[in-house]
């Protein structure tokens, strides 16, 4: 019985994997093909105020950029929901008191979150937006390289590239450093809330009137369905992230 559900799982497993894959890609070339309808359909004077290397960034990188969180929320979404809501009831059911506790540091988390992925979407639009420039630049030099040739204009277009690229660089790392200082952060509230269900519960578990209302056992099955709903939580929290970086 082990062996034919291990084999169902593995199964099953690839199956899924497969289908949101499936999902995935087909977005991806639906949205490529209507962005490039609704490109080619535009007025000439668009065209006189764009260059070509911004509209086939739109068409390749931004694209992507937009989609591969689907790709992720078709996968993780729905799972970590029922381990979520499986574990905030089956908190409630073991105490109540510790749970009220717990939850104290969800709020802050959020907020901070909230905050950070607005900062991070303005962010990466100036990434994507320098990417752009610096594929635009590329697109041109390439495409005229007879002409830059013929006037040496090499070391300017190579000038003009790297200075993209440095800038969108500059608020990569700016990026990286906010979020890092923000998962530090929510870690610390993470830890600070496990150390207090640990410190309250423990107290009240080892106290002589305790036992009737929550033991060393329902204390440690707490801590389980914490991490549970921890992990299912952060997860959310990425996928969310995730949408507010790529709108």
């Amino acid at each position: 019985m082990y062996l034919a559900l291990s084999i169902a799982t593995g199964a099953l497993g690839g199956l899924r994997a497969l289908c949101f894959n499936l999902v995935g890609r087909r977005i991806m070339v639906w949205v490529r093909c209507r962005l490039f309808k609704c490109i080619i359909s535009q007025d000439i004077a668009f065209f006189d105020g764009m260059r070509t290397g911004d509209l086939t960034q739109r068409l390749t990188g931004d694209v992507r950029a937009m989609i591969s969180p689907i790709q992720f929320v078709l996968s993780s979404t729905i799972s970590n929901l029922i381990l979520l809501v499986g574990g905030v009831v089956m908190c409630f059911v073991t105490s109540w008191r510790l749970s009220m506790l717990a939850y104290s540091t969800v709020l802050p988390i959020m907020h901070i979150t909230e905050t950070y992925a607005k900062w991070s979407g303005n962010i990466n639009r100036q990434i994507f937006q320098h990417y752009s420039d610096g594929a635009a630049v590329a697109t041109e030099a390439v495409t005229n390289v007879r002409t830059v040739r013929a006037v040496s204009s090499e070391a300017r277009e190579i000038d003009k590239y790297d200075e993209t690229m440095t800038k969108a660089l500059r608020k990569g790392v700016r990026d990286a450093i906010v979020g890092a200082a923000t998962v530090s952060f929510n870690n610390y509230l993470d830890l600070g809330a496990g150390v207090l269900i640990l410190w309250y519960g423990g107290s009240i578990a080892m106290s002589p009137e305790g036992a009737s209302v929550l033991t060393v056992g329902s204390l440690i099955k707490y801590q389980l369905y914490w991490n549970m709903i921890n992990g299912a939580y952060q997860s959310l929290n990425n996928v969310l992230n995730q949408f507010t970086r790529a709108a």
